[in-house]
């Protein structure tokens, strides 16, 4: 399917804009037909009750014609009507003799017949340049009264609209119509200015992760967001630096991890050639030891290569961890075992049967080992390694203390980076790869625990933590 040329903020500004002014046009049609029936209503209204009181009207009107109609006095005597109110006189034949207010206007013309109390007039006018015709129907009873000859005559006082009547409704009708254009224009356009900004705070955030996504797709893997917008865009630009600094952390870890393994292996082949081209060359005073030594460099390499994988697994967090209960005295006795101290006798462990963690059983003895053989590597035969635990805030803690060490607090603050040694040359010498630490570090934060490290007064402490099992 062929993407749309418009932006997700155009098109959401012509689907809500239009949506609003939808909404405001059909309450403006609602409410221009609403104030047109209620005003057609009123009117009803006004020429009801003006009616009612056209037939006490009528008896003081033929008074005042009585014996006069009709001469000039006529005009007269109409401008007593009220507004819409025409004066109408009949002969006894129901001819009309004469006529008043509303239907003397000009361009009006009424034709009326009488019969019984009916009394039916036709009404045409002509007003700018169209004909309006009507037929009206009253049953009222006529006021009797004498013309100025001495006959009689009837009396009628009905309403009939006047032309002003109709314009002034039209001329309202027009103002209203206008108003309610030019308040429809104006919410219209508020709406749509306010639709502008609501849209342009949704996609503002919605540009900024896409221009940060190209730019980490680039390459820029310190590309950040400043989280804006809805709680919902705020949380995606939070996910997205999340994102984005653990990719850096991954870039970072995997360049370095190169640089140190490049680093790292670059000394013990070096030794390799020297031997081999030593022995090649005839130089070796003893070939079979100078082979003895090739092969003491292989194992360092391998060990090297097996650590340096456990490593990478652990900082991937792809290790498989089988969470059990673990008594930690048998671990500790276990790794003394397999670190080959079990008869050394300057470890002094006491780890009461209460100590007991929830994690992979391996790897606490695994993290042991490495702990016990570094402590041991740094020991003098007449020193002391101490293995202590406690329990706090459903945490077991475990402790490596060491004598005949010490660690300035730099040294102790680095001890658990890859590669590092506070005494390269001696721990070259007994075989240490300089990544046990950095293994106890990541075996421990994968299952939910924390290492640290401390020296005084001659004392290296190194530690760590795992939950308490129930």
């Amino acid at each position: 399917m062929r993407a749309s040329r418009l932006g997700l903020q155009a098109r959401l500004l012509i689907a809500v804009g239009g949506l609003a002014l939808a909404a405001i046009g059909l309450v403006a049609l609602a409410a221009r037909h609403e104030t047109r029936l209620e005003f057609l209503r009123f009117a009803a209204l006004q020429r009801r009750e003006a009616s009612s009181r056209l037939p006490d009207l009528a008896p003081r009107l033929a008074r005042a014609l009585d014996r006069r109609c009709c001469d000039a006095g006529l005009a007269g005597v109409a401008t007593e009507l009220p507004p819409g109110a025409a004066l109408l006189v009949l002969d006894a034949g129901g001819a009309l003799i004469a006529a008043g207010g509303a239907a003397a206007v000009d361009g009006t013309h009424v034709a009326a017949h009488r019969e019984g109390d009916a009394l039916t007039l036709e009404v045409s006018r002509r007003s700018g340049g169209r004909l309006a015709q009507a037929a009206l129907v009253f049953r009222q009873t006529p006021t009797a009264l004498q013309l100025s000859d001495g006959r009689p005559a009837w009396l009628y006082v009905v309403p009939l609209p006047a032309p002003e009547g109709e314009r002034s409704e039209a001329a309202f009708f027009g103002a209203l119509d206008r108003r309610l254009l030019l308040a429809a224009a104006i919410v219209g356009a508020l709406a749509l200015m306010a639709t502008w900004l609501i849209v342009r705070g949704v996609t503002r955030p919605v540009d900024a992760l896409q221009a940060a996504t190209r730019d980490l797709a680039s390459g820029d893997l310190g590309r950040r967001v400043v989280p804006g917008g809805s709680r919902e865009t705020v949380a995606l630009g939070v996910s997205f630096n999340a994102m984005a600094a653990e990719l850096q952390r991954q870039e970072t870890l995997r360049r370095d991890l190169v640089h140190d393994v490049a680093h790292e292996l670059r000394t013990p082949l070096t030794d390799l050639r020297c031997r081999l081209e030593a022995v090649m060359d005839g130089l070796a005073p003893d070939p079979r030891q100078a082979v003895r030594d090739l092969h003491g460099d292989v194992r360092h390499l391998a060990r090297l290569v097996d650590d340096l994988q456990e490593l990478a697994q652990a900082e991937a967090r792809v290790l498989r961890l089988e969470l059990r209960s673990v008594a930690l005295g048998e671990a500790v006795e276990a790794a003394r075992r397999t670190a080959g101290l079990d008869g050394d006798a300057r470890i002094r462990s006491a780890v009461p049967a209460a100590m007991v963690v929830t994690a992979d059983a391996d790897r606490v003895r695994q993290i042991l080992v490495n702990l016990l053989s570094n402590a041991a590597r740094h020991t003098p035969a007449d020193g002391t390694i101490g293995v202590e635990t406690d329990r706090a805030a459903g945490l077991i803690h475990v402790q490596v203390r060491n004598t005949g060490s010490a660690l300035s607090p730099a040294e102790a603050a680095r001890i658990f980076d890859r590669f590092y040694r506070a005494d390269p040359a001696r721990s070259r010498d007994t075989g240490g790869s300089g990544l046990g630490l950095a293994i106890v570090k990541q075996l421990v934060e994968a299952q939910g625990g924390r290492v640290w490290a401390s020296s005084d007064a001659g004392v290296v402490t190194v530690g760590f933590s795992l939950p308490a099992a129930d």
